[in-house]
């Protein structure tokens, strides 16, 4: 078993799993691949692009809080984008990226997962995998 193969069972197999496993068949049936490294608590979902390269496009950690995040190598250029997506949820369902919940230094944003959240989270997937298309 791969590296990132430990990590997708890891969220599946965690309290909320069917949730993490229905946001990861979305991503992944619109070809954006799981990436899990042994040093994160981290799973990275990828897309590549015509030219080849590898784009960090969202990335999912166990909590708490649990939450999907939007990496800054892909986001920061596109702000309006991202505020759209983020614009589907409540303040309060969109943990700061620093603070004393999370510090994340990668992140342009992030998303609480949870049993309110989930159908908006899917349909942000969507609506980001048919922007990669």
């Amino acid at each position: 078993m791969t590296e990132t193969e430990k990590i997708v069972e890891k969220f599946i197999r965690a309290p909320g799993g069917s949730r993490y496993r229905e946001i990861f068949q979305t991503l992944e049936s619109n070809h954006l691949r799981p990436l899990g490294k042994s040093n994160t608590k981290t799973l990275l979902f990828q897309f590549r692009g015509a030219d080849g390269t590898d784009h960090d496009v969202l990335a999912f950690r166990l909590g708490p809080p649990s939450v999907m995040s939007f990496p800054k190598s892909h986001w920061l250029s596109r702000t309006e984008e991202l505020n759209q997506h983020l614009g589907n949820f409540s303040y309060s369902e969109r943990p700061a990226t620093t603070g004393p919940v999370s510090d994340s230094q990668f992140s342009a944003g992030q998303i609480e997962l949870n049993r309110s959240t989930h159908e908006r989270v899917i349909e942000v997937c969507t609506r980001i995998c048919d922007g990669l298309a």
